[in-house]
């Protein structure tokens, strides 16, 4: 599993209101997409069946770490 610092630092990086795909054991970073469905179709065609899809919020800046 990647750190929480990794982890903040991806998501940070991703655009406001969009969709980012990990492995299943979190080690990974797979894919970014503006859409849900694009986001697991974008991680399953790298072979992950099952991915972790996070959210990003539309403004980082009422979010605490």
């Amino acid at each position: 599993m990647m750190s929480t610092e990794e982890r903040v630092r991806i998501l940070s990086k991703a655009k406001p209101n969009s969709w980012v795909a990990f492995s299943n054991d979190e080690s990974k970073l797979l894919a970014y997409g503006d859409s849900y469905a694009e986001t697991v179709q974008a991680a399953q065609n790298l072979g992950e069946s099952e991915p972790v899809i996070v959210k990003t919020p539309d403004n980082w800046g009422s979010r605490v770490f």
